[in-house]
This record gives structure tokens, sequence and C-alpha cells, in this order.
């Protein structure tokens, strides 16, 4: 019978090769075993788990897709944060005296330090992300670095570091090793190694990533649904309104002591009106993050299954289109709040 590890022509190989080494134990002296025909029976004896192209595109797609959706949670802290500078630069014109401005300044300044703060944990399980999936590209794509010609030495290393730097910061506990394992699989053992067992490798390795995507999941969604939609949006939306207000009123004092005063107005209702436009984006940005968030555990998740317990190909292929269908809205959104 054909074993998938070698396929027929090392099978029939070996069979020869065994063949001529049962004759050759009648004959007295010793002998030894090839390297090559050594190295497709350790293959025999310890049997691999071979990925059709099929389940590795598939992997692969999710891989790439995931790496681009890493970006985009830094990206929406970014913009959230450029909106509220806008906002504050919006009423400077109302506080004349020089002290007062030089607080209020100093003040900005510390609130929008306080957010990069928080935004923080927010940052780093996204570098986990994307490193991980970098790596799972990697090691779903055969002749990875002959296609992209980059560098395998140091593959995998980044990312024990920064779940280390994870776990030590936030008191958690998140299982290491990913990184070794491809760099073990990647630099240390060689590519005819991983050829025979890229199966092996991509089930244990994503094995090992499903508690890392679900801690990332878990404390992304929180984060977008309570920190960013519930309290930051909320604070920019109201401080929006009430700087508009104040400085309407202003600019109308002003226009009964200066007739030809209207043109401000205008520029004012404008600046506001693409400042509305510009929250309205994040919101709708922050939403797609959030739903997109479950859609990429659950991919994963479906590929986990995939690989260790032989789930329909249908199945991982529904999960995965459905988050690539996800991340491409995100790309269009995260593309209309640039423009803006």
């Amino acid at each position: 019978m054909t074993h998938p590890a070698c396929g027929p022509d090392m099978v029939k190989t070996f069979h020869t090769y065994t063949t001529a080494t049962k004759e050759s134990l009648k004959k007295p002296g010793k002998w030894t075993v090839p390297p090559p025909l050594a190295l497709c029976l350790l293959l025999l004896i310890s049997g691999c788990s071979i990925l059709t192209k099929s389940q590795l595109d598939s992997i692969k797609v999710y891989a790439v897709a995931t790496q681009e959706y890493a970006q985009y949670p830094g990206q929406l802290i970014k913009d959230y944060v450029e909106v509220q500078n806008s906002i504050f630069l919006l009423t400077s014109p109302l506080v004349a005296n020089p002290e007062l401005a030089a607080e209020r300044i100093l003040s900005h300044h510390k609130s929008k330090t306080a957010v990069l703060e928080e935004a923080e944990r927010f940052d780093l399980s996204f570098d986990i992300l994307k490193e991980y999936a970098k790596s799972l590209e990697i090691l779903s794509t055969p002749d990875y670095f002959e296609k992209t010609y980059t560098n395998i030495e140091n593959t995998g290393t980044h990312l024990d570091l920064l779940i280390e730097n994870y776990n030590s910061k936030f008191d958690k506990a998140i299982p290491g090793g990913l990184g070794s394992l491809v760099y073990q699989s990647m630099v240390m053992v060689g590519k005819r190694y991983l050829d025979h067992k890229r199966g092996d490798i991509l089930k244990e390795y994503i094995a090992k990533g499903e508690p890392v995507i679900k801690e990332i999941s878990e404390i992304s969604k929180r984060f977008l649904e309570e920190k960013v939609a519930e309290e930051w949006v909320q604070d920019i939306d109201q401080e929006l309104k009430s700087a508009h207000s104040a400085v309407r009123r202003q600019i109308l004092v002003d226009t009964l002591n200066y007739s030809n005063n209207t043109l401000p107005i205008i520029q004012l209702d404008t600046q506001v009106a693409k400042l509305y436009d510009d929250l309205r984006q994040l919101r709708k940005l922050n939403q797609s993050l959030v739903t997109s968030i479950d859609e990429l555990y659950l991919a994963h998740h479906s590929i986990h299954l995939q690989v260790q317990q032989k789930k329909k190909l249908t199945s991982i292929l529904n999960e995965v289109t459905l988050f690539v269908s996800e991340v491409y809205e995100i790309r269009k959104l995260n593309k209309a709040l640039s423009q803006e």
C-alpha cells in the first residue's frame, strides 16, 4: 500500500532497498543504511500528515488576510487621535489668554498620551497576530523564500519575544515556543525535512496558535467595544458638538460688529461637517473590526479542526472566505477615511 508520506516512487525504492537488505543480512559482516534511504525509512516509520494543495492554499489565504487585518486596528487609533486633535484646534481661537492656552495645550497632550498608553496592549496584541500570520504564510508556502527573495535566517524569532513581552507586561500566560518551532523547522532542520513534514509542522503550529488567537480576539473585541466605541468615540462626538456650538456663537457675536464675517461661519460649518464624516467613518470602521475579529478566530478555529480532525475542506473555505470578505470591507472603509 502506498504511504502518503513518501509517495509511490519512494515506496518502490524502499521496497527494493529492503529486499536487498534482507539478502545482505544473510552475508557475514556489517551493513549500513544509505542516508537517503534511511531518511525514507524514518519517514515511513514516523508517518506524516500530508495537506493537499487546496488546504495549503486556504491556510495561506487566511494568513495573508490576517496580516492585512492586523494593520487596521492600529490605524484606527491613529485616526481617532487625529480627529481628536482637529476638534481641539477648532476651539483654540476662543482662548485669548496665553497662559490658559498653554495649560489647555498641555492638558490635551496628556489626554492624547493617555489614549496611546491605553492602546499599548492593543498594539502589542496585533504585533503578535501579524508575526504569527507571517510565519503561518511561510510554513504553508513551499519555496516561500525562493519566491520572495527574503532572508530565512531570523524566521520566527521575533514572535517568541513579542509573546514573552506581552505575558510580562500584562501578567498573562500565553504559551510560548511558536517562534522557535518555526525557526527550528525552517533554519535548523532545513527545506528537505520541511517538505516531508510540512503537514505535521503546520498541525503543531496551528494547535499552539489556537490559544494565542483566542486571547487576542477576546482582548481586542473587548477593547474595541468598551473603550473605543462606548468611551472614546462618544467623548469626541460630545466634544465636537460643544466645540461647534461655542465657536459658532463667538462668530455670530463677532458678526454683529463686523458684517463681513459671514465667510468664517461657512468655513466653520464646512470643517465641522468634515469632522462629523470622519467620526461616522471611525464608527463604521470600529464596528467592522469588531465583527471581523470574531470571523478571524472562527476561521482559525476551523483551520485548526480541519488539520487536526480532517474537517471537510468546504467548511474551512467558508470560514476563510467570510473572514477575507470582512477584511476587504475594512480596507474600503479605511481607504475612505484616509481620503476624507
